[in-house]
């Protein structure tokens, strides 16, 4: 299989538009369906839904995205490594996110302190959900990743570093008319729009609270998203309300407002490596990412 046909498919799984993808690759859109084609031939199943409208992944493309997406990393990390194979000061360490609104915001300015500390460090980001996350972590994809405690609560072989801890939000548009309360109890959510996370994008506790939600709370109109940016977006467009929990839910008073739920769940977000972790490099960057969460708190 050609690697180059690996990362035209997984532009156009994340693009979703052929004409997107050709010009973010600097070909032309038919050399991208040609390829597309190819791939489908070759592994015998359909990646992609195609209209006139959209493009889809099916259940089997995104089975090949997540495959296929991990196999490139580990291809350009191998590659890197085998690149800087002469030159003993050159280290290397990748990062697990989910991309939540908390990291966009904090994690540039953390992660630059790092690197003015250890220039030598090559830092590679890889962004998927928090279940393949920790299995990155646990088959050495990642060095560390970053998520909640109760993520990672029934996992012997990892340990966890605490960042922030929070409590949990109910995100409304800026014009909602529940904006201005002080906190919510779950039953002023009766009868509203509701935007839930699916299990892949969704913590333990955050699981909790939705399913809480979900069985106790009265006509409510529930759709479930699996992006946290997306999730946000809907918000803003006036689309529902949601839950986060407070270092995910970042206000921005034009469009968000944050209110505090009254619901008992102490969280805790931080970064986690492997129990067993020795290298320095990983552990200074866990004892220096602490000393950086302490600042911003």
């Amino acid at each position: 299989m050609d690697l180059n046909h690996l990362n035209v498919f997984i532009n156009l799984a994340e693009s979703l538009n052929y004409s997107k993808t050709a010009e973010n690759l600097h070909i032309s859109q038919p050399a991208v369906s040609r390829i597309i084609q190819r791939l489908e031939d070759e592994i015998g199943v359909t990646l992609f839904y195609r209209s006139r409208r959209e493009v889809q992944l099916t259940k089997n493309g995104k089975l090949f995205y997540e495959d296929s997406k991990s196999l490139v990393n580990s291809y350009n990390k191998a590659l890197q490594r085998t690149r800087n194979s002469f030159n003993r000061l050159q280290s290397n360490l990748t990062i697990g996110i989910t991309d939540t609104p908390l990291e966009q915001a904090v994690l540039p300015g953390m992660i630059r302190a790092f690197q003015a500390a250890r220039p030598d460090c090559k830092i590679f980001l890889e962004g998927f959900d928090h279940n393949l996350l920790k299995h990155h972590l646990l088959n050495h994809d990642s060095d560390v990743i970053f998520t909640t405690h109760d993520d990672v609560a029934d996992l012997a072989d990892v340990r966890f570093w605490q960042l922030f801890t929070g409590h949990f939000m109910a995100l409304l548009p800026a014009d909602h008319p529940l904006k201005d309360k002080s906190e919510l109890n779950l039953n002023d959510l009766a009868g509203q729009k509701i935007l839930l996370m699916d299990n892949n994008w969704c913590p333990p506790e955050q699981f909790k609270l939705q399913e809480t939600i979900r069985k106790s709370v009265k006509d409510l109109d529930i759709s479930y998203v699996n992006d946290v940016e997306i999730v946000n977006l809907m918000v803003k467009a006036g689309l529902g309300v949601t839950v986060m929990p407070s270092f995910v839910a970042i206000e921005k008073p034009s469009e968000i407002k944050a209110v505090k739920l009254n619901y008992p769940a102490p969280l805790e977000y931080g970064l986690v490596c492997r129990k067993d972790e020795s290298d320095p490099l990983v552990l200074s960057f866990c004892r220096l990412m602490q000393k950086q969460a302490e600042k911003i708190a």
